[in-house]
């Protein structure tokens, strides 16, 4: 049984075909073959067929290419433009191949069918045509609503950027504001009961600060607004830094930091400040993930004509249903948005889900990329790639600054 789609079919629910012939005999000859295929309705010549058309839609029709007047190649010609998704069969008692061409050409008809011509064979490419209007009927359905979806992920995509942007926006003036006043307000001398406050106030606003840098960073990635500045850049003394800078928080927590000895050649043309930060997220994500006692590794690698950096730990690992969209802002592999918290190195504590998106925006202004390999308790690895000569990500708006 065909599948069904409204607004080419009779009452009875089967498929309307047109038959147009001039001689009657031949029209009662195409109504009987076709009895138990689907619903027939005739004219007699082209005029005829365009008012047929004109009053209900067909999937089908079946014309006799010798006709006074307009001749069927001329009407299918006609119904090729307004009619396009209709199945369009010739029957003809010229076989000859100029008419077939003409006829092909000028309706792009679907099957041309000899005089006399065999019931039996006329039912099959009558069947076979409308098997394939209903596969374009289908087709386009689909199509249809891929576009209507598409359309929504866009907007929503859209709306994604434009929260992240108003409400870095709308956060950081009055951020700026509150650190100027509790800065005051430490200067003026204050009661010791009231320190704590006050120390109790800075911290909150140092971590609201990082939140609001977060959304700032998140919102010119989305829009491409990545500014950078490139200059050869000694990447084996910036990963001394920043395991310098983390290995307090790694002490207390008795994690292991191990960054290998490295080759004096490790540089590239970057821009060391997003660098800097890609790699700070990379390792604040595993620091995070990794239980007390763990390891967290860096090893850098030059094959080539780029440079990758990997990180590795022992930590808890991803979840297989979320690992494809752990470089999405926002997404679940961020975790469950009640366990955020404020601590920068806390086993466990989560962010605003926007470090490893903005590892990922960092890596493509490069021209560069960044993966992820990882099983649920067992750790994952991160692998940071970026070309040593600063080529930039085509198709990117990344630029850049002097």
């Amino acid at each position: 049984m065909l599948p069904r789609v409204a607004g080419s079919e009779g009452s009875s629910g089967r498929w309307s075909v047109l038959a147009v012939d001039d001689e009657p005999q031949n029209q009662r000859a195409v109504r009987r073959a076709l009895a138990d295929e689907c619903r027939v309705v005739t004219a007699s010549g082209g005029e005829e067929a365009l008012a047929a058309l004109s009053r209900e839609p067909f999937a089908l029709c079946v014309v006799d290419h010798r006709m006074p007047g307009m001749s069927g190649t001329e009407l299918l010609a006609h119904v090729r433009q307004t009619h396009s998704e209709m199945i369009r069969v010739v029957l003809t008692g010229y076989a000859d191949i100029d008419t077939l061409l003409d006829a092909i050409n000028s309706g792009h008809v679907y099957h041309v069918l000899c005089k006399p011509w065999d019931a039996r064979e006329l039912r099959l490419v009558v069947r076979r045509g409308l098997e394939r209007f209903a596969a374009e009927r289908e087709r386009g359905r689909l199509r249809r609503e891929l576009e209507i979806a598409c359309a929504g992920a866009r907007r929503e995509a859209e709306q994604k950027s434009r929260l992240l942007a108003l409400a870095a926006h709308e956060l950081g003036t009055p951020l700026h504001i509150l650190v100027n006043a509790i800065a005051l307000i430490e200067s003026t001398g204050l009661p010791p009961a009231a320190a704590g406050w006050v120390e109790s106030a800075q911290r909150a606003t140092s971590w609201l600060a990082r939140g609001v840098t977060q959304l700032n960073t998140a919102s010119r990635i989305r829009e491409r607004r990545l500014l950078l500045r490139r200059r050869p850049t000694d990447l084996g003394a910036l990963v001394d830094g920043l395991l310098d800078e983390l290995s307090p928080a790694s002490r207390e927590r008795r994690l292991h930091l191990v960054f290998p000895r490295r080759a004096p050649t490790e540089c590239a043309v970057v821009d060391p400040d997003w660098i800097r930060l890609a790699l700070w997220n990379l390792l604040t994500n595993a620091i995070r993930f990794t239980p007390d006692g763990g390891a967290v590794a860096v090893e850098m690698e030059a094959p080539g004509d780029e440079i990758i950096f990997v990180v590795r730990d022992t930590g808890v690992g991803i979840a297989a249903e979320v690992v494809d969209e752990i470089f999405e802002p926002f997404s679940a592999a961020a975790g469950d948005v009640l366990l955020h918290g404020s601590g920068l190195f806390a086993f466990g504590a989560r962010g605003l889900g926007l470090g490893l998106a903005t590892v990922k925006g960092i890596a493509e202004a490069h021209g560069g990329s960044v993966e992820v390999s990882s099983v649920a308790g067992a750790g994952s690895r991160f692998r940071l790639r970026l070309p040593l000569d600063g080529a930039p990500a085509t198709g990117t708006a990344a630029a850049d600054r002097d």
